[in-house]
């Protein structure tokens, strides 16, 4: 099964009059006579503290030390808002491991009433740092806390958006691309890849200063194996950017698709962790610093599609059941996940099992360079796949929208492993059907294309 709705709305009346005051009402950023100027565009950039006291559980680890015991570093919603010739978009990010879609549905619905932006428009993100409270509902993996969710989490994420949106003024754009080699695939196996590049998109005032720099890498926030609640290395990154730009520039850490890439190191000291940020926000630095400012190609379309699932039958259930009861047997945790699982498969079974999920993929065009979201622990094999279908420089996001489970690539599922063997039993839900990586990839093309062409870039650019 598979829907294609794609969203081209230009923006209702109001929001594009908005637009045009905000380009109207400022002053020329360039000297009069200054020939082939780039445009700007708006942007509004904002930050909010979304750190808790130490107490409740923390996501990622079945085995790892609970409930949280200290705040080694802190944690922050972040907004970026986005404008120009009719296009918005309000991107959000938090130092969580991720969120279910009924969270991120209540966010873009609230903001789309209170900001005036279709929803459609509004991508909410996840750095998957391991390391903060649990905000989605996996299974035995931490306990869920609405407290947090619901008067720290929720609520940052709303006040950064409208900080974001009010704080909006004319930016340049430049960009740059970085190369950093600090991950492994964790997997091992035959088909084992990693992504190194860094790509970087910075927001420049008329004066030279950074107002928001954007920096996306591939690797898991599995650097800590305590206690502690920290951002990991997207904070790391956003520390580095503070430190290198000014403490008045906003950074914007996005997650890759890391399923199946984690750091070389694990356990790292907080100079080793620092040093980290510093690598990855010095490999674009002085790029950015020195580039001369490009025409601000933006646009967002969205495309909503259906992923298929190996639904499983009471045969299958049993059978899966059994398996990973013999596998963990002895872990109270794991059989308690089994437990869990088996109780929510037969349900759903009784339910119809529905044998697709469905979701909301973007196409988001920065520069000359094309973000493509998925709610899932997208592989890395993303970016390959597709670049087999579309010419344009793109540069895959997991962790958005939601998050519904691994999605490997087809190779694994003869290799094994974790990803595609039983990670499902923790997300209690059922896996995504092999092919789906390589499906996914290629339908969310035509919408790169479309995107692209929305925003006036053009393959030769």
């Amino acid at each position: 099964m598979m829907t294609t709705s794609y969203r081209m709305i230009a923006g209702c009346a109001s929001l594009l009059a908005t637009v045009a005051f905000l380009f109207c009402s400022v002053p020329a950023l360039y000297a009069d006579g200054e020939k082939g100027a780039p445009e700007t565009m708006t942007v509004g950039a904002a930050s909010v503290d979304i750190t808790c006291e130490p107490g409740p559980e923390m996501a990622g680890f079945a085995a790892r030390v609970q409930p949280s015991t200290n705040v080694r570093t802190h944690l922050f919603a972040r907004a970026l808002y986005l404008a120009k010739d009719g296009e918005t978009m309000l991107w959000l990010v938090a130092d969580s491991l991720g969120y279910s879609q009924e969270i991120v549905a209540r966010i873009k619905t609230e903001l789309s009433r209170q900001l005036s932006i279709e929803p459609w428009r509004i991508v909410v993100a996840a750095t998957h740092t391991h390391s903060a409270p649990v905000a989605s509902r996996l299974s035995t993996t931490g306990e869920y806390s609405d407290e947090y969710v619901e008067t720290i989490l929720v609520p940052g994420l709303l006040k950064a958006a409208r900080n974001a949106r009010q704080s909006a003024e004319p930016c340049r754009m430049v960009e740059a691309t970085g190369d950093v080699d600090l991950s492994i695939d964790r997997r091992g196996k035959a088909t084992k890849h990693t992504e190194k590049r860094v790509p970087a998109v910075g927001f420049q005032r008329g004066d030279g200063t950074f107002k928001a720099v954007l920096i996306g890498y591939t690797m898991h926030p599995v650097c800590y194996m305590s206690g502690d609640i920290a951002a990991e290395w997207p904070g790391a990154v956003a520390d580095a950017v503070h430190e290198i730009f000014s403490p008045e520039t906003e950074p914007f850490v996005l997650q890759g698709a890391c399923g199946n890439i984690n750091p070389v190191k694990r356990n790292m000291s907080d100079e080793e962790m620092r040093e980290v940020g510093q690598t990855i926000t010095q490999s674009v630095a002085e790029q950015l610093k020195t580039a001369k400012p490009i025409e601000p190609y933006f646009a967002i379309r969205t495309r909503d599609m259906a992923v298929l699932l190996d639904v499983c039958d009471e045969a299958g259930i049993d059978a899966f059941v059994e398996s990973q009861r013999t596998t963990y047997a002895g872990s109270t945790i794991a059989l308690k996940a089994c437990d869990n699982w088996e109780a929510w498969a037969r349900n759903e079974l009784a339910q119809g099992g529905r044998d697709y999920v469905e979701i909301e993929a973007a196409a988001i065009v920065l520069g000359h360079r094309v973000f493509v979201t998925a709610p899932f622990e997208t592989l890395s094999w993303m970016n390959p796949e597709l670049a087999k279908h579309t010419t344009f420089d793109c540069f895959a996001l997991g962790y958005t929208n939601g998050c519904y489970n691994y999605l490997p690539h087809d190779a694994a599922y003869d290799e094994g492993g974790y990803e595609p063997g039983n990670s499902h039993l923790w997300y209690r839900n059922f896996r995504c059907r092999r092919g789906e990586l390589e499906r996914l990839a290629a339908n969310s093309a035509p919408v790169v294309e479309l995107t692209a062409r929305i925003a006036g870039l053009k393959k030769s650019d």
